[in-house]
């Protein structure tokens, strides 16, 4: 993939991927974003902790533009790690981390117990975002009964559906949405790719990546190897979404004659990725349920230091701007 961006002013589409409190380097990249005036933000997508921040940035945007949504990013990322220290329990974890977690099934399921469910209630208005939808927005959540990626777009868009993404089954029982019940968006597009590539046409696709391409060893630990599995498991959706974007530049090449309609979004797609693992060097080793604040300002300046460098150009030309 790509790591700099051609200096023309291209609208730009984010795919946030989960990762519990490793989100934390997500925000640091979207606040290195949004630091300055730069051309339209196409569309956001996101699963779990990426669909938390995409809905916090768009609602914040909404709300009062790009300082705003700063201010809206820093506010959760701050309580949250206030809360969940008072609360003594993981809050916004990631399965890899709940799975060795020691604590009854869905502990923090009991009514007004819920860290997230409070903060997102507080900080984003669910109603004027449906209403007003200042960007096109798709929220990857899991129906439990096939398996499925259901993709809440800008207009369907409630704090349920963003619990919904956030679910990790080990802490919190299934949110049911009309009739079904769903999980952690993780399980099945972790994040949506495909799906905001046709909905933004936007050139620029940037991915903000907080699980690891690979691992340098194999695992020998019952523990070690059920993280492992785990991580594989999560892995698998946006390694297949990237292999069916390949494949369809293939075929979208290859066709000389009636070439389809839907190659079309594919002919300038630049993909870029910024990716977590390659910050933060000891990431291997760290908790995605780990709030402690310390922590999660180490994974947002590290964000923020990784998009600086990937706005400034190849070579001697002006930095482009990632956001409005």
């Amino acid at each position: 993939m790509q790591q700099n961006r051609d200096p023309a002013e291209r609208p730009l589409a984010l795919a946030l991927q989960g990762g519990g409190s490793f989100g934390a380097f997500t925000w640091g990249v979207l606040d290195r974003l949004l630091a300055e005036p730069g051309p339209p933000l196409a569309a956001l997508s996101g699963a779990s902790a990426g669909a938390v921040n995409a809905v916090l940035l768009a609602d914040g945007l909404l709300a009062g533009g790009r300082e705003e949504a700063q201010a809206r990013l820093a506010r959760f990322w701050r309580l949250l790690s206030d809360r969940a220290g008072f609360a003594g329990l993981p809050v916004f974890g990631s399965i890899l981390a709940a799975a060795d977690l020691h604590v009854p099934h869905f502990a923090m399921s009991l009514p007004g117990s819920d860290p997230l469910r409070e903060l997102l209630g507080d900080l984003v208005d669910f109603a004027r975002l449906r209403k007003e939808r200042p960007v096109p927005l798709l929220v990857a959540a899991t129906r439990v009964r096939d398996g499925e990626a259901r993709i809440f777009r800008e207009d369907e868009i409630t704090l349920e559906a963003v619990l919904a993404s956030a679910c990790l089954p080990l802490l919190r029982e299934a949110v049911r949405i009309e009739g079904e019940d769903y999980w952690d968006g993780g399980y099945s597009a972790n994040p949506p790719v495909r799906e905001l590539i046709r909905v933004s046409g936007a050139d620029d696709l940037l991915l903000v990546q907080l699980a690891p391409d690979e691992r340098a060893t194999t695992p020998r630990l019952r523990q070690d190897i059920r993280h492992r599995s785990l991580e594989l498991a999560f892995a698998a959706p946006l390694r297949r979404e990237l292999q069916a974007i390949e494949d369809m530049r293939t075929l979208c090449r290859e066709a000389t004659l009636f070439r389809p309609r839907a190659c079309r979004p594919f002919d300038r797609l630049r993909l870029h990725r910024l990716s977590l693992w390659e910050e933060v060097q000891d990431a291997g080793s760290a908790n995605p349920a780990n709030l402690s604040w310390p922590f999660l300002t180490r994974l947002s300046e590290a964000g923020r230091t990784a998009a600086e460098r990937w706005r400034a150009p190849a070579s001697g030309e002006p930095p482009a701007a990632a956001a409005r």
